[in-house]
């Protein structure tokens, strides 16, 4: 059998092209092939971008390329061979020969697995690859038929999940002691018993966790070799949700309740006892939301639901801002940095004449362009004022960064409160609409 994984790749799309073509692992790159691009992974990064470029959907931060994993089972003793011509009909099947991919098999680990990258824009139409809640069944499904195909075994229905794990994870969430698993759980009762950040952060290190604090915060098991940031192991594991979590401990989550309509009245009793019992669980959740909130009326409701979405407004508006002046600070050092680099090439150049000037002019083209853009940067910026040290300026970066930080912290607050209040909103609705919830 093979359990396939599929994630987008937002940047270093070439370090990943580089990991799958690693020789070591495709014995000697003998298991490696493409469509439409080289196999070399910085001319097909460039061919990729090329394509890119093209995109009729044009998105800020959108995603460059996507990960396909596909990993067999050791008890299907597969060859190399065969898994890469398996590997090669996935990729065919799903992209149609639409899409710019490289496929690689790597032999490297106890269980033979193909890596699939390709770009996610057409080489056919320029359009973007679409991805949705059902993309990862289909692939599942196409995997699975090809499998069957060649002689292998297939993974039970049952167990079929919307996002993909690798075969490893698989069989250890099977057994019940994935890593990923016992990572959540030994986060999750930690936070139990902490009573502040940084009690959870020590506390985690007692149980031999190691943690990377940056942008994201990163947690590596004594068993694991790399790090994992949180949020891969879902929302609940951020940095902000952890935060969120340790300081409202008795937080009501509430969820959808089941509106009584034609389809839902017409299952069986098995359904209708169970939508009953879900039901009155989540009115006591409202209850109880609605006393520690002090929501006695309509009127109460509509204003803290609008002062919500007030603070939200504020909270962005303000990190909005010091994102740009984060991001003003850096052009400046990067300007700085350019100047200083360049600086003694256009003396060069100014200190020149004639058909020699010109020569060098052509050989320096670059250089001495970037040199005129920084000077003009640092001059437009700084006029009648001293350009300040990079000392200070990374200074004021890391105060800003903090800042930014916080913030953050606080809008990831409000969101659930807004969260909360939408789905009493929802519920609310149903509840006037359906009188029979119990029943």
């Amino acid at each position: 059998m093979a359990y396939v994984k599929i994630k987008p790749i937002h940047s270093n799309v070439e370090k990943a092209l580089k990991y799958i073509t690693n020789s070591e692992k495709t014995s000697n790159g003998i298991l490696i092939s493409s469509f439409s691009c080289s196999t070399l992974p910085e001319i097909a990064k460039k061919e990729f971008d090329l394509v890119e470029k093209t995109s009729i959907r044009k998105l800020r931060n959108s995603v460059k390329a996507m990960h396909l994993i596909q990993s067999f089972s050791p008890e299907d003793n597969i060859t190399p061979d065969q898994a890469n011509k398996i590997g090669n009909s996935l990729a065919e099947e799903i992209l149609k020969r639409n899409y710019q991919y490289i496929v690689s098999t790597h032999i490297d680990q106890n269980h033979i697995h193909n890596h699939i990258i390709f770009n996610t824009t057409s080489i056919i139409d320029n359009k973007k690859y679409r991805s949705n809640k059902y993309t990862y069944q289909n692939i599942q499904k196409i995997s699975d038929k090809l499998c069957k195909e060649n002689g292998l075994s297939v993974i039970p229905k049952k167990i079929t999940q919307k996002k993909g794990k690798s075969y490893k994870e698989y069989i250890e969430t099977q057994k019940g002691n994935s890593w990923k698993e016992v990572v959540k759980n030994d986060i999750d009762n930690i936070i139990s018993k902490s009573r502040t950040f940084s009690e959870f952060i020590d506390e985690m290190k007692k149980q031999n966790y190691t943690i990377k604090q940056g942008k994201y915060i990163s947690f590596k098991h004594p068993s694991q070799e790399r790090f994992t940031r949180g949020k891969t192991l879902g929302e609940k594991y951020s940095e902000e949700s952890i935060r969120y979590r340790i300081e409202n401990p008795n937080t009501v989550v509430l969820n959808k309740m089941i509106e009584m309509n034609e389809g839902n009245k017409t299952k069986g009793a098995g359904f209708k006892r169970f939508a009953s019992k879900k039901n009155i669980e989540e009115l006591s959740k409202m209850t109880r939301f609605m006393s520690d909130n002090n929501i006695n009326s309509l009127s109460d409701f509509e204003r803290l639901y609008k002062s919500n979405l007030i603070k939200i407004s504020n909270i962005e508006e303000t990190m909005y801002d010091l994102k740009n002046q984060i991001e003003e600070r850096n052009a400046t050092i990067n300007a700085i940095i350019t100047w200083k680099k360049t600086k003694d090439i256009y003396d060069k150049y100014v200190s020149l004449k004639g058909l020699e000037k010109e020569n060098f002019k052509i050989e320096n083209k670059d250089a001495l362009l970037r040199h005129e853009k920084a000077v003009l940067y640092l001059k437009e910026k700084y006029s009648g004022s001293k350009i300040p040290k990079m000392s200070n300026l990374k200074e004021e970066i890391s105060e800003l960064e903090s800042k930014l930080k916080e913030k953050s912290l606080s809008h990831y607050s409000a969101k659930q409160e807004f969260k909360a209040l939408s789905s009493l909103k929802n519920n609310i609705k149903i509840i006037l609409k359906d009188r029979n919830l119990s029943v």
